[in-house]
């Protein structure tokens, strides 16, 4: 049975793997500040690479706020490389959104970011259904 990790503080993130879909499996109940998804995304790679390279991440992110400009700057040009160094193959991250978030997720700053990350081998793309998004990350490992 596979463990939830709580990191942080309590009810911040939940983390877990899912062995039987070999999904690592990350959510965020309430919004976060900026300054804790750093850590957040630290420890989505510890365990991505503690489950044998887990390379497919189910993020549901509708009740998180979106972040600042400057963590999605961070993510492209600090954390995609060293994902792609430390997983050694192609990263696939799908991140559930909610409505409030659309406008977001289909800016010009994120297409920019999503472009950075491809260039690492690191692929979020935003979804609003789950069912959307784990079609997704089963494909991908079908090719992967």
């Amino acid at each position: 049975m596979p463990a939830t990790l709580t990191l942080t503080e309590p009810a911040t993130f939940y983390l877990h793997y899912d062995a039987a879909t070999q999904l690592l499996r990350g959510r965020w109940p309430t919004p976060v500040l900026d300054a804790d998804l750093r850590g957040h995304y630290a420890e989505l790679l510890a365990q991505a690479q503690a489950h044998a390279g887990c390379r497919y991440w189910l993020l549901d992110m509708r009740q998180r706020n979106w972040h600042m400009p400057s963590f999605g700057a961070w993510f492209s040009a600090e954390f995609a490389a060293p994902v792609r160094a430390a997983l050694g193959q192609p990263v696939f991250i799908a991140c559930l959104l909610s409505a409030r978030h659309q406008t977001a997720a289909e800016s010009a700053r994120s297409q920019a970011i999503q472009r950075a990350c491809a260039r690492h081998d690191v692929y979020p793309y935003f979804f609003a259904s789950e069912e959307a998004a784990l079609d997704w990350l089963h494909y991908q490992q079908g090719l992967y």
